[in-house]
């Protein structure tokens, strides 16, 4: 009997031996390292770029979790004993973030947290709306990895901006901004730069002694004019008034012409504008506005005011037509750098009589 017991302790013991060797045998996870590209990151990664994960025990992989809140998809045909790779995600819906964070590792051989940073990538600006900016307009600016912007400027002064989201801006342009600046967004990951072109505005007048065009005379069957009425949107503007006549069977209103508005180089109708602050004294009455060139071409557009209040019309030149503005065929193959007069007055066929229309700032764009 007391031979069996000895018997039995010594197999017991010799079980024991071989599980602890056993034991020993087994590796526990652990991660030497985390290497990602660009230019081989060490515990470093930019979003949407892959890590190379180096330990050991690493096989059977099952979960990788980053801040403790997001899971990172992996493709188990990329995981060994000694790595495995996987993608850095980055979601603002799920908290994404930059900087350094934990990153935890589950395998079939426990778990391991590490800390990796993940780095701000620099922005990058792929477009502007519109493409010819304005000063004085806002700008549109679309482009990627717009977070945590210290800087805005144009032309090295900071200007104001909106940011409406990490893909979009919406930037003040300043009225003096001059064509071909350089506008620079800058956040911690570095700084995105492009030239922006300006529109060519010439002012027409303002009625305020500014402008191409200062000296303006009414002609046709008009009851009264005056273009220095005070109280406009910026200054005084004119007042242009008929009360039922047609003498003549027109009316209107003129500062003569000259020389051409536009240099030889802007000619194209579909990329100019004619930009004008309007008011009536009643809905309904309305607007002819015609183009002269130097060549004796003239187009025109008549169009109703919806609101009695001030209000900036923006026409483009390419929907004038000819005809007095009646005809079939548009001004989109007008040579818009021939323009040199402006004419404005009010349609007598169709407007409520009296007609008084006031219009200030006339301007041509383009862009």
């Amino acid at each position: 009997m007391i031979n069996k017991i000895k018997y039995r302790i010594l197999i017991l013991f010799a079980l024991a031996a071989f599980t602890a060797c056993q034991n020993d045998d087994a590796v526990t996870a652990n991660v030497d390292a985390m290497v990602a590209e660009p230019g081989d990151l060490l515990n470093q990664a930019f979003p949407l770029n892959k890590v190379r994960v180096e330990g050991q025990g690493l096989e059977g992989l099952k979960k990788i979790t980053l801040d403790n809140k997001i899971d990172i998809g992996f493709n188990t045909n990329y995981n060994s004993n000694k790595a495995f790779i996987f993608t850095i995600p980055f979601d603002e819906k799920l908290g994404s973030r930059f900087g350094v964070q934990p990153i935890t590792f589950t395998t079939a051989n426990g778990s391991v947290t590490k800390n990796i940073e993940i780095l701000q990538p620099v922005p990058t600006i792929t477009k502007t709306t519109p493409a010819v900016a304005t000063p004085g307009f806002p700008l549109e600016i679309e482009g990627t990895w717009f977070y945590n912007i210290s800087s805005i400027t144009l032309g090295g002064k900071s200007i104001s901006y909106t940011v409406k989201s990490s893909s979009s801006i919406i930037i003040g342009l300043p009225s003096n901004a001059v064509s071909g600046s350089e506008l620079a967004i800058t956040t911690p990951g570095g700084t995105a730069k492009k030239t922006i072109d300006f529109a060519t505005i010439v002012l027409v007048s303002d009625f305020d002694g500014n402008g191409a065009r200062k000296e303006w005379f009414p002609y046709g069957d008009v009851a009264s004019f005056d273009p220095n009425t005070a109280g406009g949107p910026t200054g005084n503007y004119a007042t242009f008034t008929w009360s039922g006549s047609t003498t003549n069977g027109y009316n209107g209103s003129s500062a003569g012409g000259g020389s051409s508005f536009l240099s030889a180089t802007n000619t194209d109708a579909k990329r100019a504008y004619i930009d004008i602050d309007i008011s009536a004294n009643v809905v309904g009455a309305q607007f002819a506005i015609q183009l002269n060139t130097i060549n004796n071409i003239n187009y025109a557009y008549n169009f109703k005011v919806t609101d009695v209040n001030w209000t900036t019309k923006t026409i483009s030149i390419a929907d004038f037509k000819e005809d007095y503005g009646y005809g079939s065929n548009t001004a989109v193959g007008l040579d818009v750098s021939k323009i040199n007069e402006i004419k404005i007055g009010v349609i007598q066929n169709d407007t409520p009589n009296p007609s008084v229309i006031k219009f200030d700032n006339i301007k041509i764009r383009y862009q």
